[in-house]
């Protein structure tokens, strides 16, 4: 399944890209994160997230790669992990494109190829469909107030 969110952040271009790359920040914004360790910088990352889905609790230990990043314009990145108690798998193709609008302001057009497989997507399409946007949702929304208190400190 396909997502898109797009996010406005009060950061010039080149501040949010440097944002992208302080990893323990950019791992606060993701709902659930409950981990996230270096294994090679600008290149390997582990994680940990935690989350319901309908009536099932997951934990999913994450192996994060940067497939491509091309500064300051684009990030490209896999994200795969299971959750061996549920017997549930994930793969994600998380592209995060970088445009600036202004001296102050720079959008970031998130689009993440989800693949769910497992008791999980036993749940139906539409289910899972609605929580993956959901999360990619409230990652932006969560980015954004970041980037925006990175401001006001700054």
């Amino acid at each position: 399944m396909h997502v898109d969110e797009h996010v406005t952040v009060p950061l010039a271009l080149g501040d949010a890209w440097d944002f992208v790359w302080q990893v323990d920040l950019l791992a606060g914004c993701v709902p659930g994160c409950t981990g996230v360790k270096m294994i090679e910088q600008g290149k390997h990352y582990t994680g940990r997230v935690a989350d319901r889905v309908g009536p099932y609790r997951v934990e999913m230990d994450l192996d994060v790669t940067v497939q491509e990043s091309t500064a300051p314009e684009m990030i490209r990145v896999l994200v795969s992990g299971q959750d061996r108690k549920m017997g549930t798998t994930q793969r994600m193709d998380l592209t995060v494109r970088l445009v600036e609008l202004g001296p102050a302001q720079t959008r970031l057009d998130i689009g993440a190829e989800v693949e769910i497989l497992g008791k999980i997507a036993a749940l139906g399409q539409f289910v899972v469909k609605r929580k993956v946007t959901d999360v990619i949702k409230k990652f932006g929304e969560n980015l954004r107030l970041a980037c925006t208190e990175v401001k006001r400190v700054g």
